[in-house]
């Protein structure tokens, strides 16, 4: 873990802070490592390339332009469950300053399980518009890191806990424009909360090889902090229609300032020493789009997607009501790029109560180097494979299907990789 030793009295407990703010948001911090693959199990068994093609109650996060071609009303639910595995070559790395470091801790690996879903409705208004509105978690998961390094001169022991959920809610509208055009709004209003407990042990010696560890020499620190927040998004798609065979989408989310707010206790063996309320915007990034999707006969559909997410202004700025002594404000210390994500779809109708979907999707890395860590995320181009089959037991229809990926990066010569699966259902109620 990348922890900045900063010239402030009881500068160590920053590196107490940054182990629990960095872990904050690392679904929506995450990039590539935990891109969110979007929602439902047919749309997902398909890669997710569904921006041209998504005629049901999902083109709330696809293209809410696609609700202009849903027949009739209709309801959805999705889970899926699984696990991810990770390894960062360092574990947790302390840097010290001009371009050092230090790996105290041994563990380099860890894995982690997850259940999140989805659900939501549309309801056609007349044979040109339709409305929809629906609820997703982008992300659900936990942290837990345990290590210890008897002896060691700056840090003996690390022990962190965190959870942390996003959550999204939307409201849709949708119309078609003219024979072959449509065009979509939505508006997403997201919600993120975070709690985490970190103690990290003290080096005896520890000032004397960073002076301003001196004060907290030889202790434990705990840091225990709860923060939540809201954002508001905008939503807006267009799908075209150029004839039988072959449609075209596009969609943009405008990205969002989701400002947690909180407060942060720190105790020094055991004994409460400070707190104080703070603030950290997180900045949900913008996203942009582009799709196609072709009707290639025998009941065989082909579709690809191209997708970039704008994580450059990301930021892990924080500010404390009363920064002095064990909690100090700090500012921007992450340098992320954009990442792209390139998805590929097919659909085979065997008849008419079943087919089958299967896709692959690939996105790249967006963490800098000096970032990448267990709490942040293991940030690495990923490569993924989904499939499932689809049963239409009228007035329901259900989908079963799992999703594997895996990707590797080497950074600073470190090797960090990142893997993992989920299975995942959906059931639909037309009415």
């Amino acid at each position: 873990m990348e922890v900045e030793m900063r010239k402030a009295s009881y500068a160590g407990s920053m590196a107490v802070w940054f182990l629990a703010s960095a872990a904050a948001f690392p679904g929506l911090a995450a990039a590539s490592g935990y891109e969110f693959d979007g929602i439902g199990a047919k749309a997902i068994a398909r890669g997710g390339a569904v921006i041209a093609d998504d005629a049901d109650w999902t083109a709330i996060y696809w293209n809410p332009a696609g609700l202009s071609g849903v027949k009739g009303r209709e309801a959805g639910l999705e889970l899926r469950g699984g696990y991810s595995y990770s390894k960062d070559g360092n574990s947790f790395t302390i840097p010290l300053g001009a371009g050092a470091s230090y790996s105290p801790f041994g563990k380099d690996r860890a894995q982690a399980g997850f259940v999140i879903g989805s659900f939501g409705a549309v309801i056609p208004l007349d044979g040109d518009s339709a409305i929809a509105a629906g609820a997703y978690t982008p992300l659900l998961q936990g942290a837990d890191f345990r290590d210890a390094a008897p002896g060691d001169p700056l840090v003996t022991s690390l022990d962190y806990e965190g959870s942390v959920i996003v959550g999204v809610g939307n409201v849709s509208y949708a119309r078609r424009l003219g024979e072959k055009f449509s065009a979509g709004l939505g508006v997403n209003v997201i919600y993120g909360a975070l709690s985490a407990e970190s103690t990290i042990g003290w080096g005896a010696t520890a000032g004397a090889f960073v002076p301003t560890l001196a004060p907290v020499a030889g202790m434990a620190q705990k840091n225990k902090k709860e923060a939540d927040g809201y954002g508001v998004e905008g939503v807006a798609g267009v799908t075209y229609e150029l004839n039988d065979r072959w449609r075209f989408g596009a969609v943009a989310r405008s990205g969002a300032r989701v400002e947690l707010k909180g407060e942060e206790k720190v105790y020094l063996n055991g004994a409460y020493r400070q707190q104080s309320d703070f603030e950290m915007p997180v900045h949900h990034p913008a996203t942009t789009g582009v799709g196609a999707a072709w009707r290639a006969g025998n009941g065989v559909k082909l579709s690809c997607d191209f997708t970039q997410t704008w994580w450059k202004a990301f930021s892990n700025a924080l500010t404390y009501d009363s920064p002095v002594g064990l909690l100090n404000s700090s500012g921007k210390t992450y340098h992320w790029k954009n990442s792209y994500k390139f998805r590929l779809g097919a659909v085979k109708r065997l008849n008419g109560k079943n087919e089958v979907e299967a896709g692959y999707a690939f996105d790249t890395p967006a963490i800098d180097a000096k970032s990448i860590d267990f709490a942040t995320a293991i940030d690495v181009p990923m490569h993924r494979f989904s499939a499932a089959w689809t049963r239409t037991w009228s007035p329901f229809e259900t989908t079963l299907g799992a999703l594997a990926g895996a990707g590797r990066r080497t950074a600073g010569g470190v090797d960090y990789s990142l893997k993992g699966w989920y299975v995942m259902g959906e059931a639909r109620y037309r009415f």
